[in-house]
């Protein structure tokens, strides 16, 4: 996975080691993962971590998680702590949407302040088809098959190329800890419902198989 990760950014020019990048980090394995590629591969990056405040302790539980990997890594470590429901209040939106909305525009923030050239997410490619789907299912039309773009701007998901069981078994043969986010099994959010409802639920390949 590690050779196929340098490939890819290489041959695509997604980034080098000359630019100046910032990891979003939930604490999940997608981007624990990245975090441990980008760190072997000797990419200059720092994290950043959203605490939105919707699971408790979990949520600073999940913070410590991030600022422990980062002194372990010894990289630049930002964190910010969010008022989702106000936002919600305020925008007459969802808590996904206003959760999305905060976090970049703090990561815009960010990378302006700070001076980075890029933003990298860990996307990856099951989540390429859930946006193809999901757009779909809203009626984008055609404008809906493009799904996440591996690079937009400043914006970069270098996970892309990759399914969830790659980045799944390359944390289990790594032995690399991550926290697991409860929400996951819930399916109140559309993106949630797709991952657990009907055929998707019982064979994860079935999305795989249509990007």
């Amino acid at each position: 996975m590690l050779k196929n990760f340098q490939k890819n950014i290489s041959d695509k020019n997604l980034f080098n080691q000359n630019h100046r990048l910032l990891l979003a980090l939930s604490g999940g394995v997608d981007s624990v993962v990245l975090s441990h590629l980008l760190n072997q591969s000797k990419f200059h990056f720092s994290i950043a971590h959203c605490n939105f405040k919707l699971r408790k302790i979990d949520s600073d539980r999940d913070e410590l998680f991030c600022k422990e990997l980062a002194k372990k890594l010894k990289v630049e470590f930002y964190s910010k702590s969010f008022d989702v429901k106000k936002r919600c209040e305020e925008k007459k939106i969802s808590v996904q949407m206003a959760a999305r909305e905060l976090r970049y525009e703090w990561f815009k923030e960010l990378l302006k302040e700070k001076k980075f050239d890029y933003l990298l997410t860990a996307h990856h490619r099951v989540d390429l088809t859930e946006t193809v789907l999901l757009n779909l299912l809203k009626g984008s039309g055609i404008k809906g098959l493009k799904g996440i773009q591996e690079k937009r701007g400043h914006v970069v998901r270098p996970l892309l190329i990759f399914s969830k069981k790659e980045i799944q078994d390359f944390a289990k043969q790594k032995k690399i800890k991550f926290r697991f986010d409860k929400s996951n099994s819930e399916d109140k959010y559309q993106r949630n419902f797709l991952r657990l409802k009907d055929e998707i639920r019982y064979n994860p390949t079935l999305l795989e198989l249509m990007v």
